[in-house]
């Protein structure tokens, strides 16, 4: 297969000819490369003087500028593993197929990379069609999310502002787990991060006010109300029982005031919530078993999980303390915690790709660094990072 070198003459950027044929949809300019505007001055750390007229204390702690991350030496190849060979190919195999007689299903796309970057904080996101899927011919079941909550002309991200201080503007974070046993579990992933997000804008201005007064019983009640209002829409639209559409639903709620530290989860079901700092791992789903450096769990994935929209009793809902500067927020499925609970070399190859020194990946790059495979482990997988004041 014939190499080509882009117009720049760039041989680290060459890619082979007809590599397109696994294709990934793509959001938020996803795989634009960013560089520093003229002028860009260090002292702002990264953050384009957006945080001008803060007070020094609080710049210091939410920005912490690294060097980018360096081009790759090489077209990507296979996605990388760890472990023992897996045994399911790399790379998606045939299509699902409409005359299957699930639209959703036929059009759903095997991966998803998406985005942001709003003032201090950066965002990558992927969605990946599990191995045994792929085999199969089967849709991917996860879901993911990134959007603002709150109206767009009070501070937020429309229009491409990034002047986020004093706003009540907010960004959500969101990653579903279709239950593999139910049938339209893929409708009821993609469906139920839609409905919760509605849900939650309705809620913005209170959602704001509640973080910022760290009213985690406030936060809570909010949170819950909106989960509820989401499974009704999603009970009431079903065509068939509700259980068809079983679905894990886990989300993030960040103000974009810099100055507003406090992260809200929300949650029903499995999956993880971990936080990586240098190159220790924290486990926030379990906060209070967490060790620095390590993260408790067996990789066994429970069966058993609650589920939106019946099969749920309470939603987990709570305040997270604030990072400190440099810090990932890792909000995935239980494609990713899985292996990140149970495999001690994963949590080191991600830790090494995503925390420490390394710089926040493009797009296109934390796709390829999500897809880091283990044999046994086979299933969809979505992950969400957001980067603390780094760049």
């Amino acid at each position: 297969m014939d190499r080509q070198i882009p117009p720049d003459g760039d041989p680290r950027r060459a890619y082979d000819a007809g590599s397109h044929a696994d294709s990934y949809a793509v959001g938020h300019g996803a795989g634009e490369e960013r560089r520093p505007a003229a002028g860009h001055s260090a002292a702002h750390g990264g953050s384009d003087g957006l945080l001008e007229g803060l007070p020094p204390e609080i710049q210091r702690a939410i920005v912490q500028p690294r060097d980018p991350a360096p081009p790759p030496e090489a077209p990507r190849g296979d996605p990388e593993y760890v472990g023992r060979p897996p045994s399911y190919p790399p790379r998606p195999l045939g299509p699902t197929s409409v005359r299957d007689g699930d639209l959703l299903a036929a059009v759903l796309p095997d991966s998803v990379v998406d985005g942001a970057e709003l003032g201090p904080l950066t965002v990558r996101a992927a969605s990946v069609r599990g191995d045994s899927h792929r085999w199969r011919g089967e849709c991917r079941q996860d879901a993911l999310g990134v959007t603002q909550l709150g109206p767009a002309g009070e501070g937020g991200a429309g229009g491409g502002r990034q002047d986020f201080a004093g706003t009540d503007a907010l960004l959500l974070l969101a990653v579903a787990d279709g239950v593999g046993s139910a049938p339209l579990s893929h409708r009821g992933s993609h469906a139920v991060v839609a409905a919760v997000a509605g849900q939650l804008d309705g809620a913005a201005a209170e959602l704001a006010d509640a973080l910022r007064a760290g009213d985690g019983a406030r936060f809570h009640a909010l949170a819950d109300r909106a989960v509820a209002a989401a499974a009704a829409e999603l009970r009431a639209s079903a065509d068939g029982p509700a259980s068809a559409y079983a679905t894990t639903f886990r989300a993030l709620v960040v103000p974009l005031d810099p100055a507003v530290r406090v992260r809200g989860f929300l949650g029903v079901g499995d999956g993880g919530l971990f936080r990586l700092r240098d190159r220790g791992w924290w486990n926030l789903e379990h906060p209070a078993t967490a060790t620095a450096g390590t993260t408790p769990g067996t990789g066994v994935i429970d069966t058993g999980t609650a589920a939106l929209p019946d099969a749920y009793q309470q939603v987990d809902a709570r305040l997270l303390e604030p990072s400190e500067a440099g810090d990932v927020l890792v909000l995935c499925t239980d494609g990713f915690s899985g292996p990140l609970a149970g495999e001690k070399e994963f949590r080191e190859h991600v830790a090494e790709q995503w925390g420490h020194t390394a710089g926040v990946p493009q797009p296109s790059d934390f796709l390829w660094h999500a897809q880091t495979r283990l044999k046994s482990y086979d299933d969809d997988r979505t992950v969400i990072c957001l980067w603390e004041g780094v760049r």
